[in-house]
């Protein structure tokens, strides 16, 4: 099969195969953004089980309360890193990176700040957090970065037509992608050449007045140009159609946009693949060679297969199964598919996440609580 085929990212990367573990958030960390021994655990069976390369959960680049998410807005974090890194290395020959992230303001109360509230002073700052995160990255061992242009954060917001500002970072695609190339131009000065750079956006936003394919044609066009090492391709999770609940924060993978982010069981597989295919092709057409990462309700490994065989993508990320049983790859590839626990896409993983609870599988519940799996030498063993 060719998703189990070695894969070079711009002659700067090997992989072992075509799998990406793309980012899915743990809950994990500490409410200090530390990491734990569970995260380290977690990261480790997606790594021993056959996942070439991993993209950690999302990462901040600021200094700011965020609750239980990881953080890299200080060199104070770069020795949990290098364990994370040293042990995935040490125990497997998977490839590891960090997402890393800029986010803006959001209470409890519902308040929700927009980037039209942002002063061009405070967005000015944003490439060099990105920046120091991305060499802080390096330093601590990671094989690559991907910054986090995607979903319902600062980067897509700004990039979105949902962004009213009136000046230099709001109206033309050309002003919206801005700050996109000011953080792109900024974390590459600061990694160098040689080391592997990408990105995630958004295909489509799903949200009416949102971003379509024909943006996100434009937006990655310019980031292949940019000379990003790749390109991964996401859907929707915006804040724009989240669900408002009085007195809670607002949670942007609760709308239409945030199924279409995690497309649930009740919609077809590949459902999202048709973005990458499309911006792959716009790429192509263009002269570059850009690899394309896609997902979306990719259960196994004969779907992901067929991306392959149809120049659909480049690499096929696939997360939820691999939270399900993050050994897939390894039983696949050893011809053991009957022993793997499917993922049934019931989306209590997300539902966890949205309720600020450690995000486990479902289907890991006994009676008596949570079990995490056991991973053997010989392979992922679920709780029974």
């Amino acid at each position: 099969m060719r998703l189990f085929e070695p894969y070079n990212i711009n002659g700067k990367l090997s992989l072992r195969n075509r799998i990406v573990m793309p980012a899915l958030v743990t809950r994990l960390a500490t409410e200090e953004g530390e990491i734990t021994e569970e995260l380290l655990e977690r990261y480790l069976l997606y790594a021993r089980g056959g996942t070439g390369f991993i993209i950690t959960e999302a990462i901040s680049v600021k200094k700011q309360k965020s609750g239980p998410l990881l953080r890299l807005s200080e060199d104070r974090f770069v020795p949990a890193f290098r364990e994370l890194t040293g042990r995935v290395h040490g125990g497997s020959d998977a490839r590891i990176a960090p997402q890393i992230i800029h986010f803006m303001k959001i209470s409890r109360s519902g308040y929700r700040q927009k980037v039209e509230e942002l002063s061009v002073e405070e967005i000015r700052e944003i490439p060099e957090l990105f920046a120091r995160a991305a060499e802080r990255a390096r330093s601590a061992g990671f094989d690559a970065v991907e910054l986090h242009f995607a979903h319902a954060y600062t980067m897509s917001s700004l990039l979105s037509r949902h962004n009213q500002r009136k000046d230099e970072y709001g109206g033309s695609v050309k002003n919206r992608l801005r700050l996109a190339e000011e953080v792109v131009e900024a974390s590459r000065k600061a990694v160098g050449e040689d080391f592997v750079l990408g990105a995630r956006i958004n295909g489509d936003e799903f949200t009416l007045g949102g971003n379509t394919l024909q943006q996100s044609r434009s937006i990655a066009l310019h980031l292949a140009e940019l000379g990003l090492d790749y390109i991964s391709v996401s859907a929707g999770g915006k804040f724009e159609d989240a669900a408002a609940k009085p007195g809670e924060a607002l949670v942007p993978y609760t709308g239409y946009s945030g199924h279409r982010a995690m497309p649930p069981h009740w919609m077809p597989e590949k459902v999202n693949v048709y973005l990458a295919a499309d911006i792959r092709k716009t790429l192509r057409q263009a002269g570059y060679e850009t690899p394309i990462v896609t997902a979306g309700r990719i259960p196994n490994a004969g779907v992901a297969e067929s991306v392959l065989e149809n120049g659909e993508a480049d690499l096929v990320a696939i997360a939820r199964p691999t939270l399900c049983d993050p050994a897939w790859p390894k039983k696949t590839e050893e011809g053991r598919e009957q022993e793997i626990l499917r993922c049934v896409y019931c989306n209590k993983c997300k539902e966890a996440d949205e309720a600020f609870q450690k995000v486990y599988c479902a289907q890991w519940k006994k009676k008596t609580g949570f079990r995490p799996p056991v991973f053997t030498g010989t392979g992922f063993i679920p709780p029974e």
